[in-house]
């Protein structure tokens, strides 16, 4: 069973997922984000990035040659890109009627772990998909706890064959609207049933402004189980990614409730759609949420210090 992470001040660190920079190759999205700022890039499955059926070990190092070059740290791997296997925006999901198609996803969602593994990434994130409206929940809760625990083994056998040590890299579920598991405590029921300390809650902010009755208790509620925080704006509680500031979330009201500690881990930035303005986006978010949330303020401060510092002595 899980245990309260160690919560560290100034532990907190501010990450940009990739498939808002899809019109630019990987390294150049790795060199943007690090001069704007960001300590991290959330990797995306994506044809533009890492693309799940050819993303091959001179892939792999290339990556990680830029991201020594920039400092910049690869947090997480996203695999819900929504065309990845369909027309269909998020078909077949895990808890599809058909076992053939819910194969499908479960395949897609293995190479996401070995990649991810061979990465290094921290954490693989993923989402159940829609139930069909004639699929009993129980029903859909069976196969999802099924393929949940393929996915847990082949973690641990891509880690055991890495000589990488169990823990090393986790499994989230992100909750998405209008999907099996669309709220923090309906993922959280799947990890109490699954009971791996290898499987973790992978929250949306926006996600659940727009489906939680209480999103900032939500929130709060579930940090001790919560590996990675996705950040956006939203307006009138539509399901439509803005820049933080553009929409009604309150982040200082967020700020107060992660506190000058934080989240034990990453918050990102989600702006898939906003591509043709991507350093524009990237820079107003880090500002707003450096403003509003504490821990990165901390951050940022302490970042300043140090460079201060080495600049003195050069």
């Amino acid at each position: 069973m899980h245990s309260n992470p160690t919560r560290r001040g100034s532990s907190t660190r501010l990450a940009y997922n990739a498939n808002g920079l899809r019109s630019v190759p990987l390294d150049e999205a790795v060199r943007v984000l690090a001069d704007t700022g960001y300590d991290g890039i959330e990797l995306s499955l994506n044809a533009q990035h890492v693309d799940p059926w050819s993303f091959a070990p001179a892939d792999a190092d290339r990556l990680h040659r830029v991201l020594e070059e920039t400092g910049l740290v690869a947090c997480s791997l996203a695999t819900g890109d929504p065309h990845l296997l369909s027309e269909l925006p998020f078909e077949p999901a895990l808890v599809d009627p058909d076992p053939a198609e819910r194969a499908r996803r479960l395949d897609l969602l293995q190479r996401g772990v070995r990649i991810g593994v061979r990465v290094g990434v921290p954490l693989v994130v993923f989402s159940t998909g829609s139930r069909h409206p004639a699929v009993p929940a129980a029903e859909a809760d069976r196969w999802l706890d099924e393929g949940i625990a393929v996915l847990l083994d082949t973690l641990h056998a891509e880690l055991d064959a890495a000589g990488l040590p169990r823990g090393r890299t986790v499994l989230g579920i992100e909750p998405e609207p209008g999907f099996h598991c669309q709220t923090n405590a309906e993922v959280a029921a799947v990890i109490a049933r699954t009971g791996s300390e290898d499987l973790w809650l992978s929250q949306d902010l926006g996600h659940g402004v727009v489906v939680e009755d209480d999103p900032l208790g939500s929130l709060a509620r579930h940090l001790p189980i919560t590996r990675h925080l996705q950040v956006e704006d939203i307006a009138g509680r539509v399901h439509a990614h803005l820049v933080p500031g553009d929409g009604d979330v309150d982040f200082a009201a967020v700020g107060r409730v992660l506190g000058a500690d934080g989240l034990d881990g990453w918050i990102s930035v989600e702006l898939y759609d906003h591509d043709p303005v991507h350093r524009d986006a990237a820079r107003r978010s880090r500002e707003h949420l450096t403003r509003f949330l504490p821990s990165l303020s901390r951050v940022v401060d302490l970042d300043a210090a140090g460079r201060s510092v080495q600049a003195a002595h050069r």
